[in-house]
């Protein structure tokens, strides 16, 4: 069946949405899929705006410019976005949007999570487990559904090296997790985290592996999918190169590098993470239910999971932040720290020390400066060089360590593609150029997240210069000081002799 022909008069629901891979999600399938249902969105306000003034915010972005000249009106005509929260029992849906969504829905994206890493215990099984809980049932009133599809993430079996696309049980049931979060004082939940955690890394990790129990244990009910993206990137192209609302993974750093916040890292230089492009990701998404959904008898009550992971097509971290300094010295940001350089170590001791000298030190300096003379700071930049190193620590066990998320399922899903969808839906990398992906990406950073004014270009260059130049005075005063200081210990100990 034509993957354009599954999916229409089709009604989707989607929680979130508004997420980064949501926002994605829901254009591709409006643009490549027209004839699709009615798409009804869980939506929550937020800062003081309603579900209606948010998706009309999020179907002005620039991602949806391309669809808007192929289709325009189709958004408005499609999107129905349904007040809601996944952290509240039955979604906190009233119980008529409840109803109608039972009656009408076909296709299930569960997409909503937390992806905060240092969230507290409470809040990532409330957000991750119990939510999924709650879109699980009702998944199983919803008398048209065709299939449901879960996003987890590979790193939710981060405790193991090897990870195939199968089910692995979670070391703590998840009924006994959403029990836990509702009944156990908040502060003591946080005492009781790290026991809770054992070989985790944070919640955000267990708590995704928990909730795919739910999934496991409700494939006989119902049609599911266990979709696992490794770290989500910038998108490829489609529908525009380098599209990214947010600073996640080794766009995060080479961010940081960039606007001259971040000069050295705690990492493995060597180690590959493994990332994947927001549309890739998306089209095997879509791919992935519908492959699903057109076999969905009581003979194929299997559960597809799929390990949506780049696995060989990589690149080494410190290739990804050399290649972040050499585009910035040339295109830099109109506003920076300090000149764009990056030291990778993986030596824990090293990195505090450096990060003191170099970051927290200086950062300091200037925040005292600027209250001395009375001028307004919008960033605090000693609570910023905190929050940096304090992540930076909890990432390490991700940026010293390298995985392999066996993805054949994944790879097999392009043989499922109908000719006649190649062109929409074919999501094939492997003769992607890296290189020139993660330029785009950092290109894309500056358009899409600090709209970089391209008008300013020569006056940055103006104020790169001075930095660098800056920059090499202090290290060489820096670099005299420590050969003066061994001259000085050296000296004293002949003359001891």
């Amino acid at each position: 069946m034509d993957i354009r022909d599954f999916y229409r008069e089709c009604d989707v629901f989607v929680t979130g949405g508004t997420g980064f891979m949501g926002k994605v999600l829901i254009e591709k399938l409006l643009r490549s899929c027209p004839g699709i249902g009615k798409m009804y969105l869980l939506v929550r306000e937020r800062k003081g705006k309603d579900v209606k003034t948010r998706i009309k915010e999020m179907i002005d972005l620039p991602l949806f410019e391309k669809l808007r000249n192929e289709k325009p009106g189709l958004a408005e005509k499609k999107l129905f976005p349904i007040e809601g929260d996944i952290t509240e029992p039955q979604l906190g849906l009233s119980d008529v949007d409840y109803r109608m969504l039972s009656e009408n829905v076909s296709v299930v994206f569960h997409a909503a999570a937390t992806v905060r890493f240092d969230e507290p215990l409470r809040e990532a099984i409330i957000k991750n487990v119990r939510g999924t809980r709650e879109v699980v049932q009702l998944g199983k009133q919803m008398k048209r559904l065709k299939v449901f599809l879960h996003v987890s993430t590979t790193y939710c079996n981060c405790n193991r090296i090897y990870v195939d696309e199968k089910f692995y049980p979670s070391p703590v049931g998840w009924q006994d997790a959403i029990s836990i979060a509702e009944n156990l004082d908040p502060k003591l939940s946080e005492i009781c985290a790290k026991k809770f955690l054992g070989n985790f890394p944070n919640t955000y990790t267990l708590a995704k592996l928990i909730a795919e129990q739910i999934i496991d244990e409700e494939k006989f009910n119902m049609p599911m999918v266990i979709f696992r993206p490794s770290i989500v990137v910038s998108s490829l192209r489609d529908p525009i190169s380098g599209w990214i609302d947010n600073l996640n993974g080794p766009i995060a750093l080479m961010t940081a590098c960039g606007k001259g916040v971040t000069l050295v890292t705690l990492a493995h230089k060597n180690k590959t993470p493994d990332f994947i492009a927001v549309d890739v990701s998306i089209k095997a998404m879509i791919l992935a239910a519908y492959q699903r959904g057109i076999h969905n008898t009581p003979l194929d009550n299997n559960l597809p999971i799929y390990n949506c992971s780049s696995v060989k097509k990589s690149i080494k971290v410190n290739e990804i932040l050399q290649l972040a300094v050499k585009y910035f010295m040339i295109n830099p940001y109109d506003e920076m720290l300090w000149r764009p350089r990056i030291l990778v170590t993986s030596s824990v001791l090293l990195f505090t020390v450096l990060s003191l000298l170099q970051q927290v030190f200086p950062a300091m300096l200037i925040d005292f400066a600027m209250k001395v003379s009375g001028k307004k700071h919008s960033v605090n930049l000693t609570k910023l060089q905190r929050k940096i190193y304090l992540a930076t620590i909890a990432l390490s066990r991700f940026s010293t360590k390298s995985w392999i998320f066996e993805n054949n399922n994944f790879l097999k899903l392009l043989n499922h593609i109908p000719e006649v969808n190649q062109e929409d839906f074919n999501f094939k990398f492997e003769n992607e150029d890296v290189d020139k992906f993660f330029q785009n990406s950092v290109i894309g950073t500056q358009k899409y997240l600090f709209n970089t004014n391209p008008h300013k270009n020569l006056q940055a260059k103006k104020t790169l210069k001075k930095l660098v130049w800056m920059d090499r005075f202090l290290r060489t005063l820096f670099f005299l000081g420590i050969l003066k200081l061994i001259a000085k210990i050296v000296t004293h100990k002949m003359s001891s002799f």
